[in-house]
């Protein structure tokens, strides 16, 4: 199966670009055709090409309405470029992309299928959906808000996140020892971590305000914050600037963000992830269980999906910062209190999000988009609650064939002469009369009335 898909950075700066580098690379290593658009490059980079993953950039994905003539041109090119590859099947994983993607989409012919990693962006979704093979949403929670949203359920399936099999493990009395070096932890010092954005809805200041309240001496407890400032002297950054002035000196270790969170894990006796907004799937306290972890979350979104059964005690209310340092003072010492929960909470996670399952659930839906059949009426295995679902693809409407003959006849003659340049990656917009006719009226007029809400994607 040839698959086109994307990504705004060759960088895991986020849950959403690891897992589109995990799940890529996986698709390739089964066998398919993975060709995959980025913004920005980076560290990503020679990990996909090793892999086999054919990377094709700079392109812009989004849409501006005051430069909308320049964007869908530039769409039109992509589409272009995306007939001569032979797609199979376009995999969005950034539905705030969807303008671009139901430009290439119906104009290369391609079956479009999107991967609903986090909340609707526009106003209206369901008429930007129309046309849509199908949706993969990563958790029960995720298919209820776009479900709210207007996208009939029977177009959503389940397929919740997962990690590959051996990413995260529990770590070893060396590995620990070496990590708990770098960190600059001394003696007995317990470790309780954070890593993601430095704002105040991830619930950054909830942990700061917990970890005042238990006033632990830095010889007894340190919290590591990992990951970027966001907005540097907004409103944000000084309130947590001013939470960190407030705390005992020592008592907080910082770190910038990390490519690779692992050595952070070794490190940790315990992970907090304390959001303030309802999280798409809950991606932190899953590696914190796979990594041997108890790990401490929000009772909102798709984190609360997961904290349920065995794993709910491990569940805080949102904002709650006195909940929060009492669930932190009765963990600190699991090790001793509870030798075997490291054990407990890893084979649970393994048990409820296989990777082997996630996977295939994908392919599953991809497939049958390409194929243009209906895939089985099933819920991926992967999760643990939900009913079952018929992933089944709509039978959109093609693009005006008159339109999109046009288009093509007009952009060839650019593509001919400039194919040297677009191998390169040049993503200048290629001429707009004819091309942005041949968009559906519909999309272009609601694409030009849009406005951004906010969105969380870890």
């Amino acid at each position: 199966m040839r698959i086109l898909t994307g990504t705004e950075v060759l960088s895991p700066q986020g849950g959403l670009e690891v897992c589109v580098f995990e799940d890529a690379i996986a698709l390739a290593d089964a066998g398919h055709d993975v060709t995959l658009l980025y913004t920005r490059d980076g560290s990503q980079r020679p990990f996909f090409e090793r892999a086999g993953v054919r990377l094709w950039g700079p392109v812009r994905f989004l849409f501006d309405p005051r430069r909308a003539v320049k964007d869908l041109a530039r769409f039109v090119r992509s589409a272009l470029r995306t007939r001569r590859l032979g797609v199979d099947v376009l995999w969005l994983n950034r539905p705030e992309n969807i303008i671009w993607a139901q430009v290439v989409s119906r104009l290369a012919r391609v079956p479009l299928v999107v991967h609903l990693h986090h909340a609707p962006n526009y106003r209206w979704e369901r008429l930007l959906m129309r046309g849509v093979a199908h949706s993969i949403a990563v958790s029960d929670y995720m298919k209820t808000v776009w479900t709210d949203a207007g996208v009939p359920a029977d177009r959503i399936s389940v397929v919740s996140n997962a990690l590959p099999a051996g990413k995260y493990r529990p770590a070893t009395p060396a590995q620990n020892a070496a990590a708990r070096e770098r960190l600059g932890v001394t003696g007995d010092a317990r470790v309780v971590l954070y890593y993601g954005r430095i704002t105040r809805n991830k619930g950054v200041l909830t942990a700061l305000e917990a970890w005042k309240t238990l006033g632990l001496d830095p010889s007894r407890a340190v919290l590591v914050l990992a990951g970027n400032r966001v907005g540097a002297g907004s409103d944000d950054d000084q309130a947590i600037g001013e939470a960190l002035e407030a705390l005992q000196p020592g008592s907080v270790v910082r770190l910038p963000n990390q490519d690779d969170v692992s050595w952070l894990l070794h490190a940790a006796d315990l992970v907090v992830a304390p959001s303030w907004e309802p999280e798409s799937f809950g991606r932190t306290v899953v590696e914190a269980f796979s990594a041997g972890l108890p790990a401490i979350g929000s009772d909102l979104g798709g984190a609360h999906d997961i904290l349920s059964g065995p794993l709910e005690r491990f569940s805080v209310p949102s904002r709650d910062s006195g909940a929060l340092a009492a669930k932190i003072e009765s963990l600190l010492d699991w090790r001793v209190a509870e030798p075997a929960l490291g054990r407990v909470v890893t084979c649970e996670v393994a048990r409820r999000f296989s990777y082997d399952d996630h996977l295939a659930g994908i392919v599953r839906i991809l497939e049958a988009a390409a194929g243009g059949g209906r895939a089985r009426g099933r819920r991926s295995p992967v999760g643990n609650s939900g009913d079952g679902v018929a992933p089944a693809p709509s039978d959109a409407p093609d693009a005006p064939v008159s339109g999109v003959a046009a288009a093509l006849a007009d952009e060839r003659a650019a593509a001919a002469a400039g194919d040297e340049r677009a191998a390169a990656g040049d993503e200048r917009p290629a001429r707009a009369s004819r091309p942005l006719d041949s968009v559906p009226a519909a999309l272009r007029d609601s694409a030009l009335r849009q406005t951004r809400t906010s969105v969380t994607i870890r």
